[in-house]
Protein backbone atom coordinates (compact mmCIF):
# COMPACT_ATOMS: atom_id res chain seq x y z
CA UNK A 1 0.00 0.00 0.00
CA UNK A 2 1.40 3.36 -1.15
CA UNK A 3 1.28 6.24 1.17
CA UNK A 4 0.71 10.07 -0.55
CA UNK A 5 1.99 13.06 0.78
CA UNK A 6 1.35 16.19 -1.64
CA UNK A 7 3.40 19.02 -1.59
CA UNK A 8 2.04 22.02 -3.44
CA UNK A 9 4.84 23.60 -4.98
CA UNK A 10 3.82 25.61 -8.38
CA UNK A 11 0.81 26.19 -10.49
CA UNK A 12 1.85 26.17 -14.16
CA UNK A 13 0.35 29.03 -16.01
CA UNK A 14 -1.16 29.03 -19.66
CA UNK A 15 -2.60 32.48 -19.26
CA UNK A 16 -1.97 33.35 -22.52
CA UNK A 17 -3.98 31.31 -24.40
CA UNK A 18 -7.43 32.32 -23.65
CA UNK A 19 -8.85 28.66 -23.28
CA UNK A 20 -9.65 26.52 -20.70
CA UNK A 21 -6.48 27.03 -18.74
CA UNK A 22 -7.34 28.39 -14.81
CA UNK A 23 -5.67 26.35 -12.70
CA UNK A 24 -6.47 25.47 -9.33
CA UNK A 25 -4.86 22.80 -6.83
CA UNK A 26 -8.74 22.12 -5.22
CA UNK A 27 -9.85 21.30 -7.95
CA UNK A 28 -8.50 18.00 -7.66
CA UNK A 29 -10.81 16.61 -5.26
CA UNK A 30 -14.09 15.37 -5.87
CA UNK A 31 -15.50 17.00 -9.20
CA UNK A 32 -13.57 19.44 -9.17
CA UNK A 33 -14.78 23.58 -8.88
CA UNK A 34 -18.46 23.10 -8.43
CA UNK A 35 -19.88 26.75 -10.30
CA UNK A 36 -21.50 28.92 -8.09
CA UNK A 37 -22.55 31.32 -10.82
CA UNK A 38 -26.29 30.96 -12.93
CA UNK A 39 -24.35 33.66 -14.81
CA UNK A 40 -27.28 35.67 -15.22
CA UNK A 41 -28.37 38.92 -13.73
CA UNK A 42 -28.23 37.53 -10.44
CA UNK A 43 -24.11 37.24 -11.33
CA UNK A 44 -23.78 40.92 -9.94
CA UNK A 45 -25.69 40.43 -6.55
CA UNK A 46 -23.36 38.21 -4.86
CA UNK A 47 -24.64 35.12 -6.81
CA UNK A 48 -28.12 35.87 -4.84
CA UNK A 49 -31.56 35.97 -6.76
CA UNK A 50 -33.48 32.72 -6.39
CA UNK A 51 -36.36 34.11 -5.01
CA UNK A 52 -36.13 36.94 -8.16
CA UNK A 53 -38.34 36.74 -11.44
CA UNK A 54 -38.88 38.57 -14.51
CA UNK A 55 -40.88 39.18 -17.64
CA UNK A 56 -38.29 40.07 -20.10
CA UNK A 57 -35.61 38.64 -18.20
CA UNK A 58 -34.43 34.87 -17.40
CA UNK A 59 -33.43 33.70 -14.21
CA UNK A 60 -32.19 30.52 -14.70
CA UNK A 61 -31.24 29.61 -11.35
CA UNK A 62 -34.70 28.44 -10.13
CA UNK A 63 -36.77 26.48 -13.02
CA UNK A 64 -40.20 28.42 -11.69
CA UNK A 65 -39.02 31.46 -12.91
CA UNK A 66 -39.70 31.16 -16.11
CA UNK A 67 -43.70 30.77 -16.20
CA UNK A 68 -43.63 34.32 -15.44
CA UNK A 69 -41.93 35.60 -18.53
CA UNK A 70 -44.24 37.86 -20.71
CA UNK A 71 -47.63 36.75 -22.98
CA UNK A 72 -48.66 38.79 -25.32
CA UNK A 73 -52.07 38.26 -26.91
CA UNK A 74 -51.49 36.68 -30.57
CA UNK A 75 -47.72 36.91 -29.93
CA UNK A 76 -45.02 33.80 -29.19
CA UNK A 77 -41.98 36.20 -27.65
CA UNK A 78 -39.09 34.24 -27.28
CA UNK A 79 -35.52 34.95 -24.99
CA UNK A 80 -31.99 34.48 -25.97
CA UNK A 81 -28.65 34.40 -23.36
CA UNK A 82 -25.35 33.73 -24.33
CA UNK A 83 -23.08 35.15 -21.43
CA UNK A 84 -19.06 34.67 -21.66
CA UNK A 85 -16.51 34.92 -18.85
CA UNK A 86 -12.80 36.17 -18.06
CA UNK A 87 -10.88 34.89 -15.12
CA UNK A 88 -7.87 36.04 -13.56
CA UNK A 89 -6.31 34.12 -10.32
CA UNK A 90 -3.05 34.87 -8.61
CA UNK A 91 -1.54 32.71 -6.08
CA UNK A 92 0.12 32.91 -2.47
CA UNK A 93 1.79 31.11 0.06
CA UNK A 94 4.93 29.04 0.70
CA UNK A 95 4.06 25.89 -1.74
CA UNK A 96 4.69 28.89 -4.38
CA UNK A 97 8.17 28.75 -5.54
CA UNK A 98 7.80 31.25 -8.81
CA UNK A 99 7.24 34.94 -8.26
CA UNK A 100 6.38 35.25 -12.03
CA UNK A 101 4.33 32.06 -13.13
CA UNK A 102 1.86 32.65 -10.51
CA UNK A 103 -1.29 32.97 -12.01
CA UNK A 104 -3.36 31.92 -14.52
CA UNK A 105 -6.11 33.61 -17.01
CA UNK A 106 -9.13 31.84 -19.22
CA UNK A 107 -11.36 33.07 -21.59
CA UNK A 108 -15.08 30.88 -22.42
CA UNK A 109 -18.80 30.71 -23.20
CA UNK A 110 -20.40 30.06 -20.07
CA UNK A 111 -24.26 29.72 -20.76
CA UNK A 112 -26.42 29.15 -23.84
CA UNK A 113 -29.99 29.60 -22.91
CA UNK A 114 -33.41 29.84 -24.97
CA UNK A 115 -36.66 30.76 -23.63
CA UNK A 116 -40.54 30.34 -24.93
CA UNK A 117 -44.40 30.93 -23.22
CA UNK A 118 -45.76 27.97 -25.22
CA UNK A 119 -49.30 29.17 -22.78
CA UNK A 120 -50.13 32.45 -20.90
CA UNK A 121 -49.11 29.99 -17.78
CA UNK A 122 -46.49 27.57 -19.22
CA UNK A 123 -42.78 28.81 -19.34
CA UNK A 124 -40.14 26.24 -21.43
CA UNK A 125 -36.78 26.82 -21.09
CA UNK A 126 -33.36 24.34 -22.46
CA UNK A 127 -29.78 25.42 -22.65
CA UNK A 128 -26.23 24.21 -21.74
CA UNK A 129 -24.81 25.38 -18.17
CA UNK A 130 -21.27 24.68 -16.57
CA UNK A 131 -21.48 22.08 -13.62
CA UNK A 132 -17.79 22.16 -12.48
CA UNK A 133 -14.19 22.39 -13.97
CA UNK A 134 -10.90 20.75 -12.92
CA UNK A 135 -7.69 21.90 -13.65
CA UNK A 136 -4.40 21.30 -12.20
CA UNK A 137 -0.68 21.06 -12.21
CA UNK A 138 1.74 20.52 -9.85
CA UNK A 139 4.75 18.81 -8.66
CA UNK A 140 4.97 16.44 -5.61
CA UNK A 141 6.58 14.07 -3.25
CA UNK A 142 5.31 10.27 -3.20
CA UNK A 143 6.75 8.14 -0.72
CA UNK A 144 6.80 4.31 0.04
CA UNK A 145 4.73 3.33 2.83
CA UNK A 146 7.16 0.38 5.29
CA UNK A 147 10.79 2.89 3.63
CA UNK A 148 12.52 5.98 3.75
CA UNK A 149 12.37 5.91 -0.33
CA UNK A 150 10.21 9.21 -1.76
CA UNK A 151 10.53 9.67 -5.36
CA UNK A 152 9.27 13.27 -7.27
CA UNK A 153 5.96 13.11 -8.94
CA UNK A 154 3.90 15.06 -11.32
CA UNK A 155 0.40 15.87 -10.81
CA UNK A 156 -1.84 17.02 -14.10
CA UNK A 157 -5.29 16.49 -14.47
CA UNK A 158 -8.01 18.60 -16.91
CA UNK A 159 -11.99 18.03 -17.57
CA UNK A 160 -15.43 19.50 -17.17
CA UNK A 161 -18.92 18.57 -16.58
CA UNK A 162 -22.34 20.30 -17.65
CA UNK A 163 -25.87 20.23 -17.83
CA UNK A 164 -28.01 20.02 -20.80
CA UNK A 165 -31.16 21.38 -19.47
CA UNK A 166 -34.59 21.47 -19.88
CA UNK A 167 -36.87 23.26 -17.54
CA UNK A 168 -40.77 23.62 -17.46
CA UNK A 169 -42.76 26.24 -14.59
CA UNK A 170 -46.19 26.77 -14.31
CA UNK A 171 -47.94 29.16 -12.62
CA UNK A 172 -50.26 27.60 -10.24
CA UNK A 173 -52.15 30.85 -9.22
CA UNK A 174 -51.32 34.34 -10.30
CA UNK A 175 -48.73 34.64 -7.47
CA UNK A 176 -47.46 30.97 -7.33
CA UNK A 177 -45.08 29.05 -9.40
CA UNK A 178 -43.64 25.62 -9.57
CA UNK A 179 -40.64 24.16 -12.01
CA UNK A 180 -38.38 21.31 -12.27
CA UNK A 181 -35.32 21.50 -14.21
CA UNK A 182 -34.27 18.18 -15.67
CA UNK A 183 -30.70 17.88 -17.12
CA UNK A 184 -28.67 15.36 -18.60
CA UNK A 185 -25.09 16.03 -15.98
CA UNK A 186 -22.11 14.61 -18.16
CA UNK A 187 -18.77 15.55 -18.25
CA UNK A 188 -15.07 13.66 -18.85
CA UNK A 189 -12.13 14.31 -16.93
CA UNK A 190 -8.56 12.92 -16.45
CA UNK A 191 -5.78 13.13 -14.52
CA UNK A 192 -2.01 11.88 -15.24
CA UNK A 193 0.31 10.79 -12.56
CA UNK A 194 4.49 10.61 -13.58
CA UNK A 195 6.80 9.18 -11.09
CA UNK A 196 10.27 10.13 -11.81
CA UNK A 197 12.47 6.68 -10.83
CA UNK A 198 15.44 5.17 -12.00
CA UNK A 199 12.47 4.58 -15.07
CA UNK A 200 9.61 6.82 -15.21
CA UNK A 201 6.45 5.30 -13.67
CA UNK A 202 3.14 6.58 -15.36
CA UNK A 203 -0.81 5.97 -13.87
CA UNK A 204 -3.54 7.71 -16.23
CA UNK A 205 -6.76 8.01 -15.43
CA UNK A 206 -9.86 9.25 -17.47
CA UNK A 207 -13.40 9.26 -16.24
CA UNK A 208 -16.45 9.42 -18.57
CA UNK A 209 -19.66 10.64 -16.20
CA UNK A 210 -23.37 11.00 -17.80
CA UNK A 211 -26.24 10.86 -15.28
CA UNK A 212 -29.86 12.42 -15.31
CA UNK A 213 -30.37 14.86 -12.51
CA UNK A 214 -33.20 16.95 -11.69
CA UNK A 215 -33.61 20.05 -9.32
CA UNK A 216 -37.14 21.31 -7.91
CA UNK A 217 -38.08 25.29 -7.79
CA UNK A 218 -40.80 27.08 -6.36
CA UNK A 219 -41.52 31.37 -5.98
CA UNK A 220 -44.43 33.00 -4.20
CA UNK A 221 -44.69 36.77 -4.81
CA UNK A 222 -47.23 39.04 -3.50
CA UNK A 223 -47.71 42.82 -3.10
CA UNK A 224 -46.92 43.79 1.00
CA UNK A 225 -48.19 47.54 0.30
CA UNK A 226 -49.05 50.07 -2.53
CA UNK A 227 -44.88 50.83 -2.52
CA UNK A 228 -43.23 47.20 -1.44
CA UNK A 229 -43.25 43.75 -3.63
CA UNK A 230 -41.46 40.66 -2.02
CA UNK A 231 -41.17 37.07 -3.33
CA UNK A 232 -40.09 33.84 -1.67
CA UNK A 233 -37.86 31.05 -3.71
CA UNK A 234 -36.31 27.93 -2.86
CA UNK A 235 -35.05 25.32 -4.90
CA UNK A 236 -34.05 21.47 -4.30
CA UNK A 237 -32.03 18.60 -5.82
CA UNK A 238 -31.94 15.52 -3.85
CA UNK A 239 -28.81 13.32 -3.67
CA UNK A 240 -28.09 11.46 -7.09
CA UNK A 241 -24.75 8.82 -8.10
CA UNK A 242 -23.31 9.20 -11.11
CA UNK A 243 -22.31 6.62 -13.27
CA UNK A 244 -18.99 6.51 -14.86
CA UNK A 245 -16.77 4.45 -17.43
CA UNK A 246 -13.38 4.30 -16.13
CA UNK A 247 -10.40 3.92 -17.44
CA UNK A 248 -6.84 2.91 -16.32
CA UNK A 249 -3.95 2.81 -17.58
CA UNK A 250 -0.19 1.98 -15.54
CA UNK A 251 3.12 1.81 -17.56
CA UNK A 252 7.08 1.43 -16.57
CA UNK A 253 8.64 3.54 -19.65
CA UNK A 254 6.66 1.96 -22.59
CA UNK A 255 5.68 -1.39 -21.06
CA UNK A 256 2.04 -1.45 -20.04
CA UNK A 257 1.71 -2.76 -16.22
CA UNK A 258 -1.89 -2.52 -15.66
CA UNK A 259 -5.36 -1.41 -18.12
CA UNK A 260 -8.88 -1.30 -16.96
CA UNK A 261 -11.58 -0.12 -18.38
CA UNK A 262 -14.74 -1.20 -16.84
CA UNK A 263 -18.79 0.55 -16.71
CA UNK A 264 -18.94 1.38 -12.64
CA UNK A 265 -22.07 2.31 -11.31
CA UNK A 266 -22.44 4.69 -8.27
CA UNK A 267 -19.11 5.87 -9.06
CA UNK A 268 -19.55 8.75 -6.89
CA UNK A 269 -22.25 11.44 -6.35
CA UNK A 270 -24.25 14.41 -5.91
CA UNK A 271 -25.32 15.40 -2.30
CA UNK A 272 -28.55 16.71 -1.34
CA UNK A 273 -28.55 20.78 -1.78
CA UNK A 274 -31.08 23.13 -1.13
CA UNK A 275 -31.49 26.92 -1.69
CA UNK A 276 -33.72 29.19 0.09
CA UNK A 277 -33.92 33.30 -0.69
CA UNK A 278 -36.05 36.34 -0.63
CA UNK A 279 -36.48 39.89 -2.58
CA UNK A 280 -37.90 42.62 -1.78
CA UNK A 281 -38.54 45.81 -4.40
CA UNK A 282 -39.53 49.28 -3.23
CA UNK A 283 -41.13 51.14 -5.85
CA UNK A 284 -40.03 48.87 -8.66
CA UNK A 285 -36.58 50.79 -8.09
CA UNK A 286 -34.70 48.82 -5.45
CA UNK A 287 -34.52 45.57 -5.17
CA UNK A 288 -33.10 43.65 -1.97
CA UNK A 289 -32.29 40.33 -2.51
CA UNK A 290 -30.94 37.72 0.20
CA UNK A 291 -29.96 33.67 -0.04
CA UNK A 292 -28.78 31.06 1.59
CA UNK A 293 -27.17 27.83 0.45
CA UNK A 294 -26.61 24.15 1.89
CA UNK A 295 -25.10 20.89 0.69
CA UNK A 296 -24.29 17.77 2.38
CA UNK A 297 -21.28 16.18 1.02
CA UNK A 298 -20.73 14.53 4.55
CA UNK A 299 -23.28 12.13 3.84
CA UNK A 300 -20.50 10.91 0.53
CA UNK A 301 -18.50 10.12 3.56
CA UNK A 302 -15.92 10.68 0.73
CA UNK A 303 -12.22 10.61 2.42
CA UNK A 304 -8.95 10.29 1.76
CA UNK A 305 -5.25 10.89 3.14
CA UNK A 306 -5.49 14.39 4.25
CA UNK A 307 -8.20 15.73 3.03
CA UNK A 308 -12.14 14.57 3.06
CA UNK A 309 -15.17 16.46 1.48
CA UNK A 310 -17.64 17.98 4.38
CA UNK A 311 -20.82 20.14 4.13
CA UNK A 312 -20.69 23.32 2.68
CA UNK A 313 -22.88 26.80 2.67
CA UNK A 314 -23.00 30.07 1.20
CA UNK A 315 -24.61 33.27 1.99
CA UNK A 316 -25.28 36.19 -0.67
CA UNK A 317 -26.59 39.50 -0.73
CA UNK A 318 -27.08 41.97 -3.25
CA UNK A 319 -29.21 45.25 -4.28
CA UNK A 320 -29.98 46.83 -7.55
CA UNK A 321 -31.17 50.27 -8.43
CA UNK A 322 -33.08 50.18 -11.93
CA UNK A 323 -33.58 53.10 -13.97
CA UNK A 324 -36.82 53.27 -16.50
CA UNK A 325 -37.77 55.62 -19.73
CA UNK A 326 -40.59 55.70 -21.89
CA UNK A 327 -41.59 55.74 -25.37
CA UNK A 328 -43.82 56.56 -27.71
CA UNK A 329 -45.71 53.80 -29.50
CA UNK A 330 -48.79 54.65 -31.52
CA UNK A 331 -49.45 57.23 -29.23
CA UNK A 332 -49.29 55.12 -26.37
CA UNK A 333 -46.73 55.64 -23.67
CA UNK A 334 -44.72 52.42 -22.95
CA UNK A 335 -42.44 52.06 -20.03
CA UNK A 336 -39.01 50.01 -20.28
CA UNK A 337 -35.79 49.31 -18.00
CA UNK A 338 -32.97 51.61 -19.62
CA UNK A 339 -30.58 50.73 -17.13
CA UNK A 340 -29.83 49.09 -13.87
CA UNK A 341 -26.40 48.72 -11.46
CA UNK A 342 -26.44 46.05 -9.21
CA UNK A 343 -23.79 45.55 -5.95
CA UNK A 344 -23.37 42.72 -4.15
CA UNK A 345 -21.31 40.04 -1.63
CA UNK A 346 -21.42 35.76 -0.46
CA UNK A 347 -19.33 34.14 1.87
CA UNK A 348 -19.09 30.40 1.69
CA UNK A 349 -17.56 27.13 3.73
CA UNK A 350 -16.59 25.48 0.51
CA UNK A 351 -16.91 21.25 -0.14
CA UNK A 352 -13.44 20.72 0.97
CA UNK A 353 -11.61 20.43 4.35
CA UNK A 354 -8.04 19.45 3.72
CA UNK A 355 -5.42 19.23 6.78
CA UNK A 356 -8.06 19.60 9.20
CA UNK A 357 -9.11 23.34 7.52
CA UNK A 358 -12.17 24.08 5.77
CA UNK A 359 -11.57 26.14 2.46
CA UNK A 360 -13.16 29.09 2.82
CA UNK A 361 -14.07 31.87 0.13
CA UNK A 362 -15.21 35.42 -0.37
CA UNK A 363 -15.93 38.18 -2.78
CA UNK A 364 -17.70 40.83 -3.87
CA UNK A 365 -19.55 41.63 -7.15
CA UNK A 366 -20.85 44.85 -9.39
CA UNK A 367 -22.55 44.81 -12.27
CA UNK A 368 -24.54 47.17 -14.78
CA UNK A 369 -26.77 46.87 -17.47
CA UNK A 370 -28.67 48.23 -20.63
CA UNK A 371 -31.66 47.55 -22.55
CA UNK A 372 -31.24 48.86 -25.78
CA UNK A 373 -34.85 50.22 -26.57
CA UNK A 374 -36.82 48.96 -29.58
CA UNK A 375 -33.97 46.19 -31.04
CA UNK A 376 -34.47 43.43 -28.36
CA UNK A 377 -31.07 43.50 -27.36
CA UNK A 378 -29.73 43.98 -23.48
CA UNK A 379 -26.21 43.89 -22.41
CA UNK A 380 -25.37 43.17 -18.66
CA UNK A 381 -21.10 43.35 -17.70
CA UNK A 382 -20.45 41.99 -14.12
CA UNK A 383 -17.03 41.80 -11.99
CA UNK A 384 -16.35 39.82 -9.10
CA UNK A 385 -13.29 40.21 -6.89
CA UNK A 386 -12.50 37.65 -3.85
CA UNK A 387 -10.46 35.14 -2.45
CA UNK A 388 -10.42 31.44 -1.68
CA UNK A 389 -8.19 29.37 0.55
CA UNK A 390 -5.26 29.86 2.65
CA UNK A 391 -1.59 30.47 3.23
CA UNK A 392 -1.99 27.59 6.28
CA UNK A 393 -0.73 24.84 6.71
CA UNK A 394 1.24 24.55 3.20
CA UNK A 395 -2.21 25.56 0.82
CA UNK A 396 -2.15 28.11 -1.47
CA UNK A 397 -4.39 30.91 -1.43
CA UNK A 398 -6.24 32.28 -4.43
CA UNK A 399 -6.55 35.96 -5.16
CA UNK A 400 -9.57 35.53 -7.99
CA UNK A 401 -10.57 38.40 -10.44
CA UNK A 402 -13.45 37.82 -12.74
CA UNK A 403 -15.27 39.92 -15.74
CA UNK A 404 -18.65 38.52 -17.51
CA UNK A 405 -20.43 40.16 -20.43
CA UNK A 406 -24.23 38.72 -21.24
CA UNK A 407 -26.10 39.53 -24.35
CA UNK A 408 -29.51 38.90 -24.19
CA UNK A 409 -32.00 38.99 -27.11
CA UNK A 410 -36.07 39.10 -26.71
CA UNK A 411 -38.62 39.24 -30.64
CA UNK A 412 -41.59 37.26 -31.27
CA UNK A 413 -41.32 33.72 -33.19
CA UNK A 414 -44.88 34.21 -34.81
CA UNK A 415 -47.31 37.04 -34.59
CA UNK A 416 -51.13 36.28 -35.50
CA UNK A 417 -52.59 39.21 -37.19
CA UNK A 418 -55.84 40.50 -35.51
CA UNK A 419 -59.30 39.97 -37.52
CA UNK A 420 -59.86 44.17 -37.93
CA UNK A 421 -63.44 44.04 -39.03
CA UNK A 422 -64.49 40.88 -35.74
CA UNK A 423 -63.55 43.57 -33.55
CA UNK A 424 -64.73 47.07 -34.97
Amino acid sequence: MKKFKIVFIVCFCFGKAFSQNTSSPYSIIGLGDIERSSFDRTSGLGHAGVALYGDKNMFVGNPASFSFLETRPFQNPFYLDLTIRYKNINYSGNAITSTTDNQSNDLQFKRLSFAIKPSPKWGLSFGLLPFSTANYSFVGVKGIQGGDVSFNANYDGSGSSNLLYLSNSYLITKNLSLGIQSSILFGQFSDKETILTDSILTTERNIFLVKPHFKGGLIYKGNINKNWAASIGATGSLKTSLNAQYQLTVKDGTTTLKSIDERRSNYTALPLMGTIGFAATYKSKYTFVLDYSGQNWSSLNYKGTNYALVNSDRISAGFQLTNYDTIRDKNVSISYEKNFLQAGFFYSNSYLNIYGQQIKEWGVTLGAGTQLKRSGLGLHATLEIGSRGTTNNGLIKESITQFGLSISYRDFWSTKKLNRRRYN
